[in-house]
C-alpha cells in the first residue's frame, strides 16, 4: 500500500525528532539570550584586530559588519560553525533507511511483504526528510522563544533564511548517507566512510576559508559545507544556486541509491 512505509516510519521517528530538535532549539535559544550580554561596538572593535586567517577558520567573512549586529550574533554563535552538529542527524536517519536493516537481519522479513524495494526506499527518505523539516521548525521556534524571553531585537525574518536554509545541507547528507550505505552494504564500513566524509569536508572548508588565493582555497570548494555559509546567507538571502545543487545533487543520489538496491542481494 502506498505510503504505508512512510506512515510507520513517521511513527518510529517522531520521538526522535521531538528530543533533537528541542535539543537544537535549547541551544539557539540560550545563544539568544547572550547577546545583551555583548557590546557589538566592542566585539567589531576586537574582531578588527584578528588577522584575516583567523577569523575566516572561525567563519567569519571579510564583511565585519554583518557578524557585529545581534543577527550576526546568533548566526555565527550558533550557525557559523555547527554544521557538524546539523550533520549528525541526517547521517543517523541516512543509516536506518537500509544499513540498519541489513545489519541486525530484519530486512528481508520487510521486502518479502508485496511491495517494491525502491518504494520502500523512496517512503522512508521523504519520513526523514520531513522530520528534518521538524527538527529545523523546533530549531526556528527556539529561536523566537529566546527573543520574547530575552527582549531581544532580532530581524527574525533574515534568521529564518539562515535556519530553513538548513533543510537542503541536511537532505543532501542523508541522501549522501543513504547512497554510501547501499553500495558498501556494511553499516560500520559505511558509517565509517560518511564520517570521514563529513569531517574532510568540515576540514576542507576551514582550511580554503583561512587560506585564500591559495590551492587550498579550491580545495574548499569541493566541501558541500562551504555553500552553507551563514554570512552570505543573512547578506543576500537564500542562495538560490546554492540550494538547486544541494537538492540536484540529493535527487542524483537518491536515484543512484534506488537502482542499486533493486539490483543486489539484500544481507540477511
Amino acid at each position: 500500500m502506498i505510503g504505508s512505509v512512510f506512515l510507520e516510519t513517521l511513527k518510529q521517528t517522531w520521538k526522535q525528532m521531538i528530543y533533537w530538535g528541542i535539543g537544537l532549539a535549547a541551544m539557539a535559544l540560550l545563544i539568544v539570550l547572550m547577546v545583551p550580554l555583548f557590546d557589538m561596538q566592542s566585539v567589531a572593535t576586537l574582531l578588527e584586530s584578528f588577522p584575516p586567517v583567523i577569523l575566516a577558520m572561525v567563519g567569519i567573512g571579510e564583511d565585519l559588519a554583518i557578524f557585529t549586529t545581534n543577527e550576526g550574533f546568533v548566526a555565527i554563535g550558533f550557525f557559523g560553525k555547527s554544521a557538524l552538529i546539523f550533520a549528525v542527524y541526517p547521517v543517523v536517519m541516512g543509516m536506518r533507511i537500509s544499513a540498519n536493516e541489513e545489519d541486525n537481519g530484519t530486512s528481508d522479513v520487510l521486502l518479502s511483504l508485496p511491495i517494491a524495494r525502491a518504494q520502500v526506499m523512496a517512503e522512508k527518505f521523504l519520513a526523514y526528510a520531513l522530520s528534518m523539516v521538524g527538527v529545523v521548525v523546533l530549531i526556528y521556534l527556539g529561536l523566537h522563544v529566546g527573543v520574547v524571553l530575552g527582549g531581544v531585537e532580532l530581524d527574525v525574518a533574515r534568521l529564518a533564511e539562515v535556519t530553513f536554509y538548513l533543510i537542503p545541507l541536511m537532505v543532501f547528507v542523508m541522501a549522501a548517507t543513504m547512497l554510501i550505505a547501499v553500495l558498501v552494504r556494511r553499516r560500520t564500513v559505511a558509517l565509517g566512510i560518511v564520517t570521514a566524509f563529513v569531517i574532510i569536508s568540515y576540514m576542507l572548508q576551514t582550511i580554503g576559508a583561512a587560506a585564500e588565493g591559495t590551492v587550498a582555497e579550491s580545495m574548499g570548494a569541493i566541501s558541500f559545507l562551504t555553500y552553507y555559509n551563514a554570512g552570505e546567507i543573512l547578506s543576500q538571502g537564500f542562495i538560490w544556486p546554492h540550494i538547486a545543487g544541494f537538492v540536484g545533487l540529493s535527487v542524483v543520489m537518491l536515484l543512484a541509491s534506488l537502482y542499486r538496491y533493486e539490483q543486489r542481494d539484500i544481507a540477511v
